[in-house]
């Protein structure tokens, strides 16, 4: 127990210091001020002349060359600077412009969490209650982004989202890539009664040996979305539900386990497209499609360009082809922007070969995610 006197000791040693710290919180709220007028002025400029406002290139640039300065054991360490910045670095963003993000809903699915990841708090989130209509969304104007799941480690490619790139002239600007983490929760937290487990049938999935191994006999229902099977969990005490971590702050969920995952290594990368294109940075993938014409050895031909032009091809997806029976299209990611010379040859070529080929826009590759943050993940449809 601290006495009066101790009490008072305390204080007077502790005042001093608490008065330095006020001080240095004034001056930075002044800094942080004067950093969003100027992102505010810099918006203007970019609006001005037609330059797109997220700039995904500028922004890991400022964040290295913070993180380079920080030396270990002296105040934050480089992932905390790195959380602080990136924070404000959203926060000045969203001064610039107000943003529009478009995902499939409802919160607290994985697409939601991808959505904070990228873009903040800050931003304006519109929910939609399919891919087609986050594309929609964002065509007419409703939102500045769509974000959309495009491929996981381990169930593959999102076919639905091949199917609406190939029909809409938004231009994919920018890629996350993001590790899976799922949680089992319900509404009191208590094991013993569970009798019924909810959610997407991808996280079910991709659970399906920690629930053989902890939970066998349960029965598994699969529902439209993760936030679905949370809102049947609330509603019914033998249910509980396999989502993100989010769903348990969004829907007042206990949380019994996380981490299910059969795959510790699971992840998953979600496309943002809006009307912009995005600016090269010197390590940039291009997304395409093309259709090869029905006869042998066409793919063949139109994949010979690019060994020809020296161009890597990162990604190669093939999709029926709804207009045309027992047709495909083939969704191809080259390295390089489409913008540089070398490409620009290449997709020449490869249009030349083609009966019809569209280049869908380029952004900054991405590394896989490591360790455990970053924990929004391959629910694309959950």
């Amino acid at each position: 127990m601290i006495t009066p006197t101790k009490r008072t000791e305390m204080e007077a040693i502790l005042t001093p210091l608490r008065q330095e710290i006020d001080g240095l919180d004034s001056d930075i709220l002044e800094l942080l001020q004067k950093r969003a007028r100027a992102a505010i002025e810099l918006g203007h400029l970019k609006k001005k002349y037609s330059y797109p406002i997220m700039d995904l290139t500028r922004e890991r640039e400022v964040i290295n060359r913070l993180t380079e300065n920080v030396s270990p054991g002296e105040g934050l360490s480089q992932e905390a600077v790195m959380s602080v910045f990136s924070e404000i670095i959203k926060a000045c963003r969203a001064a610039q412009s107000p943003t529009k993000v478009a995902f499939l809903g409802p919160a607290g699915t994985f697409s939601h969490a991808a959505a904070l990841q990228q873009f903040g708090r800050l931003a304006h989130f519109i929910p939609c209650d399919d891919l087609t209509e986050v594309f929609r969304a964002a065509e007419a104007g409703e939102a500045e982004f769509a974000l959309i799941p495009f491929e996981n480690t381990t169930e593959g490619i999102v076919g639905q989202s091949l199917d609406l790139i190939s029909k809409t002239d938004l231009r994919v600007q920018s890629m996350l890539n993001l590790k899976v983490s799922l949680t089992l929760m319900s509404s009191h937290g208590e094991l013993g009664k569970i009798k019924t487990i909810s959610s997407h049938p991808q996280a079910l999935a991709q659970c399906r040996n920690w629930l053989a191994l902890n939970m066998p006999g349960i029965e598994l229902r699969p529902t439209v979305s993760s936030a679905a099977g949370a809102t049947l969990a609330l509603s019914d005490d033998s249910v509980a539900v396999i989502g993100h971590p989010s769903l348990a702050t969004f829907y007042n969920l206990t949380v019994m386990s996380g981490d299910l995952q059969d795959f510790q290594h699971n992840q998953t990368c979600f496309l943002i497209f809006s009307r912009d294109d995005s600016i090269p940075n010197g390590d940039d993938r291009t997304l395409l499609w093309f259709a090869a014409p029905h006869n042998s050895g066409s793919l063949y031909k139109c994949l010979q360009p690019l060994a020809d032009s020296k161009v890597n091809m990162t990604r190669l997806h093939s999709r029926p082809n709804v207009e045309s029976p027992w047709q495909y299209l083939f969704f191809m990611e080259l390295e390089g922007h489409f913008q540089n010379d070398n490409v620009i040859e290449a997709i020449k070529a490869l249009e030349a070969e083609t009966v019809k080929c569209k280049v869908v826009g380029s952004y900054a590759a991405v590394e896989s995610v490591k360790g455990p943050g970053n924990t929004q993940g391959d629910e694309h449809l959950y």
